[in-house]
Protein backbone atom coordinates (compact mmCIF):
# COMPACT_ATOMS: atom_id res chain seq x y z
CA UNK A 1 0.00 0.00 0.00
CA UNK A 2 0.78 3.66 -0.11
CA UNK A 3 2.99 5.09 2.44
CA UNK A 4 1.87 7.01 4.85
CA UNK A 5 1.97 10.73 5.00
CA UNK A 6 0.49 13.24 7.69
CA UNK A 7 -2.65 15.59 7.36
CA UNK A 8 -3.07 13.71 3.43
CA UNK A 9 -5.76 10.81 2.75
CA UNK A 10 -6.29 9.34 -0.28
CA UNK A 11 -10.19 8.29 -0.91
CA UNK A 12 -11.69 6.05 -3.96
CA UNK A 13 -15.24 6.77 -4.99
CA UNK A 14 -17.32 4.01 -6.84
CA UNK A 15 -20.20 5.12 -8.89
CA UNK A 16 -23.29 4.62 -10.96
CA UNK A 17 -21.94 5.56 -14.08
CA UNK A 18 -21.83 4.52 -17.62
CA UNK A 19 -18.94 2.75 -18.80
CA UNK A 20 -18.04 6.00 -21.60
CA UNK A 21 -17.90 8.27 -17.79
CA UNK A 22 -15.02 8.42 -15.33
CA UNK A 23 -16.59 5.87 -12.83
CA UNK A 24 -14.06 5.73 -10.11
CA UNK A 25 -12.65 8.61 -8.86
CA UNK A 26 -9.63 9.66 -6.80
CA UNK A 27 -9.44 12.08 -4.63
CA UNK A 28 -7.24 13.42 -2.18
CA UNK A 29 -8.21 15.43 1.24
CA UNK A 30 -6.13 17.52 3.15
CA UNK A 31 -6.87 17.40 6.88
CA UNK A 32 -4.77 20.22 7.36
CA UNK A 33 -6.49 23.07 4.84
CA UNK A 34 -9.39 20.83 4.97
CA UNK A 35 -10.02 20.80 1.77
CA UNK A 36 -10.40 18.43 -1.52
CA UNK A 37 -8.43 17.66 -4.51
CA UNK A 38 -8.92 15.47 -7.57
CA UNK A 39 -6.26 12.82 -7.89
CA UNK A 40 -7.80 11.06 -11.23
CA UNK A 41 -9.62 8.18 -11.94
CA UNK A 42 -10.61 5.41 -14.55
CA UNK A 43 -13.51 4.60 -16.98
CA UNK A 44 -14.77 2.08 -19.06
CA UNK A 45 -16.73 -0.32 -16.41
CA UNK A 46 -20.10 0.54 -16.02
CA UNK A 47 -21.79 0.98 -12.87
CA UNK A 48 -18.61 0.83 -10.98
CA UNK A 49 -19.99 0.25 -7.59
CA UNK A 50 -18.46 -1.18 -4.81
CA UNK A 51 -14.70 -1.10 -4.63
CA UNK A 52 -12.29 -2.80 -2.05
CA UNK A 53 -8.39 -2.24 -1.83
CA UNK A 54 -5.91 -4.71 -1.77
CA UNK A 55 -3.81 -5.32 1.34
CA UNK A 56 -0.65 -5.18 0.52
CA UNK A 57 -0.54 -4.09 -3.54
CA UNK A 58 -1.48 -0.88 -4.78
CA UNK A 59 -4.43 -2.22 -6.55
CA UNK A 60 -8.13 -1.49 -6.46
CA UNK A 61 -11.04 -3.64 -7.47
CA UNK A 62 -13.96 -2.78 -8.41
CA UNK A 63 -17.98 -4.14 -9.21
CA UNK A 64 -19.39 -3.81 -11.83
CA UNK A 65 -23.44 -3.81 -10.74
CA UNK A 66 -24.77 -4.45 -13.69
CA UNK A 67 -27.14 -7.49 -15.44
CA UNK A 68 -24.29 -8.95 -16.88
CA UNK A 69 -22.17 -9.14 -13.43
CA UNK A 70 -18.46 -8.31 -13.13
CA UNK A 71 -15.48 -7.89 -11.09
CA UNK A 72 -12.43 -5.34 -12.24
CA UNK A 73 -8.96 -5.35 -11.17
CA UNK A 74 -7.17 -1.74 -11.27
CA UNK A 75 -3.27 -0.65 -10.73
CA UNK A 76 -3.28 3.02 -9.13
CA UNK A 77 -0.46 4.83 -8.77
CA UNK A 78 -1.04 7.99 -6.69
CA UNK A 79 2.56 10.17 -7.56
CA UNK A 80 1.64 10.04 -11.89
CA UNK A 81 -2.37 10.15 -10.74
CA UNK A 82 -3.11 6.90 -13.11
CA UNK A 83 -5.31 3.80 -12.64
CA UNK A 84 -4.76 0.84 -14.96
CA UNK A 85 -7.49 -1.86 -15.17
CA UNK A 86 -5.49 -5.15 -14.95
CA UNK A 87 -8.14 -7.56 -15.95
CA UNK A 88 -11.78 -8.24 -15.04
CA UNK A 89 -14.18 -11.55 -14.50
CA UNK A 90 -17.89 -11.90 -15.26
CA UNK A 91 -19.11 -13.20 -11.49
CA UNK A 92 -21.72 -15.16 -12.82
CA UNK A 93 -24.48 -13.32 -11.63
CA UNK A 94 -26.94 -9.79 -11.88
CA UNK A 95 -25.64 -7.06 -9.81
CA UNK A 96 -22.91 -7.91 -7.81
CA UNK A 97 -23.13 -4.76 -4.91
CA UNK A 98 -20.35 -5.67 -2.50
CA UNK A 99 -16.50 -7.48 -2.62
CA UNK A 100 -14.34 -7.86 -0.15
CA UNK A 101 -10.40 -9.37 -0.08
CA UNK A 102 -9.21 -11.28 2.25
CA UNK A 103 -5.91 -10.61 4.87
CA UNK A 104 -3.47 -12.45 2.71
CA UNK A 105 -4.59 -10.99 -0.28
CA UNK A 106 -5.35 -13.83 -2.12
CA UNK A 107 -8.80 -14.16 -2.43
CA UNK A 108 -11.83 -11.61 -4.27
CA UNK A 109 -15.25 -12.69 -2.57
CA UNK A 110 -18.35 -10.65 -3.73
CA UNK A 111 -22.37 -11.01 -3.56
CA UNK A 112 -24.71 -10.87 -6.49
CA UNK A 113 -27.93 -8.96 -5.08
CA UNK A 114 -30.56 -9.60 -7.98
CA UNK A 115 -28.63 -12.71 -8.62
CA UNK A 116 -28.46 -14.07 -5.16
CA UNK A 117 -25.38 -15.66 -4.69
CA UNK A 118 -21.73 -15.69 -3.21
CA UNK A 119 -18.72 -15.75 -5.08
CA UNK A 120 -15.06 -15.71 -4.82
CA UNK A 121 -11.55 -15.31 -6.90
CA UNK A 122 -7.89 -15.60 -6.58
CA UNK A 123 -6.33 -12.89 -6.47
CA UNK A 124 -2.43 -13.39 -8.84
CA UNK A 125 0.40 -11.65 -7.25
CA UNK A 126 0.35 -8.58 -9.40
CA UNK A 127 -3.26 -8.06 -8.48
CA UNK A 128 -4.83 -9.96 -11.67
CA UNK A 129 -8.05 -11.75 -10.92
CA UNK A 130 -8.38 -15.26 -11.60
CA UNK A 131 -11.19 -17.52 -13.01
CA UNK A 132 -13.95 -18.41 -9.75
CA UNK A 133 -12.82 -20.70 -7.55
CA UNK A 134 -16.01 -21.03 -5.44
CA UNK A 135 -20.19 -20.17 -6.23
CA UNK A 136 -22.73 -20.44 -3.67
CA UNK A 137 -26.74 -19.84 -4.64
CA UNK A 138 -29.16 -18.51 -1.60
CA UNK A 139 -32.01 -19.91 -1.66
CA UNK A 140 -35.82 -18.32 0.17
CA UNK A 141 -37.16 -15.11 0.58
CA UNK A 142 -38.75 -12.37 3.15
CA UNK A 143 -42.42 -11.39 4.08
CA UNK A 144 -41.51 -7.97 1.98
CA UNK A 145 -43.24 -8.79 -1.51
CA UNK A 146 -41.50 -5.88 -2.94
CA UNK A 147 -38.37 -5.86 -1.68
CA UNK A 148 -38.14 -9.90 -0.63
CA UNK A 149 -39.12 -12.17 -3.04
CA UNK A 150 -35.80 -13.99 -3.62
CA UNK A 151 -32.65 -13.93 -1.41
CA UNK A 152 -30.38 -10.43 -2.26
CA UNK A 153 -27.02 -11.11 -0.39
CA UNK A 154 -26.22 -6.91 -0.23
CA UNK A 155 -22.61 -7.46 1.47
CA UNK A 156 -19.78 -9.30 2.66
CA UNK A 157 -17.39 -8.42 5.37
CA UNK A 158 -14.05 -10.30 6.70
CA UNK A 159 -14.33 -11.34 10.36
CA UNK A 160 -11.62 -9.79 11.72
CA UNK A 161 -9.15 -12.17 13.07
CA UNK A 162 -10.53 -15.00 11.20
CA UNK A 163 -11.61 -16.82 8.02
CA UNK A 164 -14.85 -16.30 8.11
CA UNK A 165 -17.02 -14.08 6.12
CA UNK A 166 -20.30 -12.45 6.90
CA UNK A 167 -22.87 -12.78 4.53
CA UNK A 168 -25.97 -10.00 4.71
CA UNK A 169 -28.68 -11.13 2.62
CA UNK A 170 -32.04 -8.41 2.83
CA UNK A 171 -33.96 -10.72 0.66
CA UNK A 172 -34.08 -13.70 3.05
CA UNK A 173 -33.61 -11.84 6.79
CA UNK A 174 -30.43 -13.64 7.51
CA UNK A 175 -26.77 -13.35 8.32
CA UNK A 176 -25.04 -16.36 7.15
CA UNK A 177 -21.11 -17.02 8.07
CA UNK A 178 -18.78 -18.65 5.54
CA UNK A 179 -15.52 -19.75 6.10
CA UNK A 180 -13.24 -19.39 3.78
CA UNK A 181 -10.21 -21.66 2.68
CA UNK A 182 -7.59 -19.87 2.75
CA UNK A 183 -5.37 -22.46 0.13
CA UNK A 184 -8.19 -23.60 -2.16
CA UNK A 185 -10.76 -20.34 -2.44
CA UNK A 186 -13.47 -22.37 -1.16
CA UNK A 187 -16.45 -21.70 0.84
CA UNK A 188 -18.19 -23.38 3.84
CA UNK A 189 -21.40 -22.43 5.27
CA UNK A 190 -20.71 -22.53 8.89
CA UNK A 191 -24.63 -21.57 9.95
CA UNK A 192 -27.17 -18.73 9.99
CA UNK A 193 -28.68 -16.25 11.98
CA UNK A 194 -32.31 -15.02 11.21
CA UNK A 195 -33.04 -11.20 11.90
CA UNK A 196 -36.56 -9.75 12.74
CA UNK A 197 -38.64 -10.44 9.57
CA UNK A 198 -38.97 -7.22 6.88
CA UNK A 199 -36.09 -6.00 8.59
CA UNK A 200 -33.47 -6.37 5.17
CA UNK A 201 -29.74 -6.57 6.89
CA UNK A 202 -27.84 -4.89 4.30
CA UNK A 203 -23.99 -4.24 5.95
CA UNK A 204 -22.14 -4.77 8.94
CA UNK A 205 -19.34 -3.47 11.05
CA UNK A 206 -17.32 -5.00 13.90
CA UNK A 207 -16.17 -4.05 17.11
CA UNK A 208 -12.55 -3.82 17.35
CA UNK A 209 -12.06 -5.52 20.56
CA UNK A 210 -15.35 -7.37 21.28
CA UNK A 211 -16.51 -10.08 19.69
CA UNK A 212 -19.98 -8.28 18.58
CA UNK A 213 -21.08 -7.46 15.09
CA UNK A 214 -23.21 -4.25 14.14
CA UNK A 215 -25.66 -4.88 11.41
CA UNK A 216 -27.59 -1.83 9.67
CA UNK A 217 -31.02 -3.11 8.34
CA UNK A 218 -32.02 -1.02 5.23
CA UNK A 219 -35.90 -1.99 5.05
CA UNK A 220 -36.57 -1.51 9.28
CA UNK A 221 -34.25 1.25 9.62
CA UNK A 222 -32.58 -0.35 12.67
CA UNK A 223 -29.09 -1.27 14.08
CA UNK A 224 -28.98 -5.18 15.42
CA UNK A 225 -26.01 -6.18 17.74
CA UNK A 226 -25.25 -9.51 17.20
CA UNK A 227 -22.43 -11.45 19.54
CA UNK A 228 -20.16 -13.71 17.27
CA UNK A 229 -18.81 -16.87 18.61
CA UNK A 230 -15.46 -17.57 16.43
CA UNK A 231 -15.56 -21.49 17.27
CA UNK A 232 -19.11 -22.55 15.48
CA UNK A 233 -19.78 -19.29 13.79
CA UNK A 234 -22.76 -18.64 15.20
CA UNK A 235 -24.37 -14.89 16.32
CA UNK A 236 -26.95 -14.52 18.92
CA UNK A 237 -29.20 -10.72 18.95
CA UNK A 238 -28.10 -8.91 21.47
CA UNK A 239 -29.84 -5.49 20.96
CA UNK A 240 -32.07 -4.16 18.17
CA UNK A 241 -32.33 -0.06 18.30
CA UNK A 242 -33.76 2.21 15.72
CA UNK A 243 -31.91 4.97 13.78
CA UNK A 244 -34.13 7.53 13.40
CA UNK A 245 -35.89 10.09 15.73
CA UNK A 246 -39.07 9.39 17.75
CA UNK A 247 -41.31 12.60 15.18
CA UNK A 248 -39.91 11.41 11.71
CA UNK A 249 -42.91 10.06 9.50
CA UNK A 250 -41.45 10.23 5.91
CA UNK A 251 -40.01 7.28 4.34
CA UNK A 252 -36.22 5.89 5.10
CA UNK A 253 -34.25 3.35 4.44
CA UNK A 254 -30.68 2.61 5.75
CA UNK A 255 -27.30 1.79 3.93
CA UNK A 256 -24.28 1.86 6.21
CA UNK A 257 -22.61 1.24 8.90
CA UNK A 258 -18.89 2.12 11.07
CA UNK A 259 -17.82 2.28 13.41
CA UNK A 260 -14.45 4.88 14.86
CA UNK A 261 -10.97 3.43 15.25
CA UNK A 262 -11.47 3.23 19.50
CA UNK A 263 -14.70 1.68 19.26
CA UNK A 264 -16.55 4.07 20.91
CA UNK A 265 -18.68 5.17 18.48
CA UNK A 266 -21.25 2.98 16.06
CA UNK A 267 -22.57 5.30 12.78
CA UNK A 268 -24.88 4.42 10.31
CA UNK A 269 -26.64 6.18 7.35
CA UNK A 270 -30.43 6.91 6.93
CA UNK A 271 -31.46 7.54 3.47
CA UNK A 272 -34.90 10.12 3.45
CA UNK A 273 -33.76 11.39 6.76
CA UNK A 274 -30.57 11.92 4.90
CA UNK A 275 -28.68 11.88 8.13
CA UNK A 276 -26.16 10.21 9.41
CA UNK A 277 -27.73 8.40 13.06
CA UNK A 278 -24.49 8.44 15.81
CA UNK A 279 -24.63 5.90 18.71
CA UNK A 280 -22.70 5.68 21.55
CA UNK A 281 -20.92 2.44 22.82
CA UNK A 282 -21.86 1.19 26.34
CA UNK A 283 -18.72 -1.20 28.18
CA UNK A 284 -20.70 -4.07 27.32
CA UNK A 285 -21.08 -3.16 23.23
CA UNK A 286 -24.66 -2.24 23.26
CA UNK A 287 -25.70 1.02 21.92
CA UNK A 288 -26.98 4.80 23.43
CA UNK A 289 -28.37 6.50 21.03
CA UNK A 290 -26.96 10.02 20.24
CA UNK A 291 -29.30 12.10 17.76
CA UNK A 292 -28.85 12.52 13.88
CA UNK A 293 -26.69 14.75 11.84
CA UNK A 294 -27.97 16.37 8.85
CA UNK A 295 -25.36 14.21 5.92
CA UNK A 296 -25.15 17.65 3.85
CA UNK A 297 -26.73 16.03 1.17
CA UNK A 298 -29.51 13.80 -0.64
CA UNK A 299 -29.20 9.82 -0.01
CA UNK A 300 -26.37 9.04 1.56
CA UNK A 301 -25.53 5.29 0.24
CA UNK A 302 -21.72 5.04 1.76
CA UNK A 303 -19.33 7.35 4.17
CA UNK A 304 -16.40 6.29 5.64
CA UNK A 305 -15.03 7.25 8.72
CA UNK A 306 -11.10 7.52 8.87
CA UNK A 307 -9.51 6.65 12.45
CA UNK A 308 -11.09 8.66 15.64
CA UNK A 309 -11.16 12.00 13.59
CA UNK A 310 -12.91 12.08 10.18
CA UNK A 311 -15.94 10.94 8.28
CA UNK A 312 -17.05 11.33 4.80
CA UNK A 313 -20.57 11.27 3.26
CA UNK A 314 -21.18 10.31 -0.67
CA UNK A 315 -24.66 11.66 -1.67
CA UNK A 316 -25.69 9.61 -4.31
CA UNK A 317 -28.32 12.20 -5.32
CA UNK A 318 -26.78 15.32 -4.88
CA UNK A 319 -23.87 14.29 -5.96
CA UNK A 320 -21.25 15.05 -3.58
CA UNK A 321 -19.01 14.08 -0.86
CA UNK A 322 -18.97 15.67 2.38
CA UNK A 323 -16.12 16.24 5.06
CA UNK A 324 -17.11 16.06 8.78
CA UNK A 325 -15.29 16.66 11.63
CA UNK A 326 -15.77 14.04 14.77
CA UNK A 327 -15.71 16.10 17.82
CA UNK A 328 -14.62 15.28 21.25
CA UNK A 329 -18.09 13.14 21.61
CA UNK A 330 -17.86 11.69 18.61
CA UNK A 331 -20.43 13.58 16.61
CA UNK A 332 -19.46 14.58 13.29
CA UNK A 333 -19.24 18.67 12.60
CA UNK A 334 -19.16 19.82 9.33
CA UNK A 335 -16.16 21.26 7.62
CA UNK A 336 -18.13 23.56 5.36
CA UNK A 337 -15.84 21.15 2.37
CA UNK A 338 -17.04 19.31 -0.36
CA UNK A 339 -16.28 18.06 -3.45
CA UNK A 340 -18.65 16.91 -6.36
CA UNK A 341 -18.50 13.64 -8.37
CA UNK A 342 -22.06 11.88 -9.91
CA UNK A 343 -23.83 9.81 -8.01
CA UNK A 344 -21.55 8.03 -5.62
CA UNK A 345 -22.20 5.13 -4.02
CA UNK A 346 -18.73 3.72 -1.87
CA UNK A 347 -15.66 5.14 -0.84
CA UNK A 348 -12.64 3.40 0.34
CA UNK A 349 -9.60 5.44 2.52
CA UNK A 350 -6.23 4.52 1.73
CA UNK A 351 -2.95 6.51 3.60
CA UNK A 352 -0.79 8.75 1.47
Amino acid sequence: MAEKSSGRIAVFAGTYATAEAEGIGMFEWDAVTESWTKAGGAGGLANPSFLALHPKLNVLFAASETAEGAVAAYRYDWRKRTMTEINRQPTKGADPCHIGVDRTGRWLLGVNYSGGSVFAFPIGADGEIGEMSDFHAHEGSGVRADRQEAPHPHSIFAVPGTDDWLVSDLGTDKLYVYRLDAQTGKLTLRGAAEVAPGAGPRHAAFHPELPLVYSVEELSSAVSVWRYRADDGSLSLLQTTTTLPADFAGDNTCADIHLNASGTRVYASNRGHDSIAVFRVAADGTLEAQGQVPCGGRMPRNFAVVGNDWLFAANQDSGSIVAFRLNEQGIPVPVGSQIEIAKPVCLKIANL
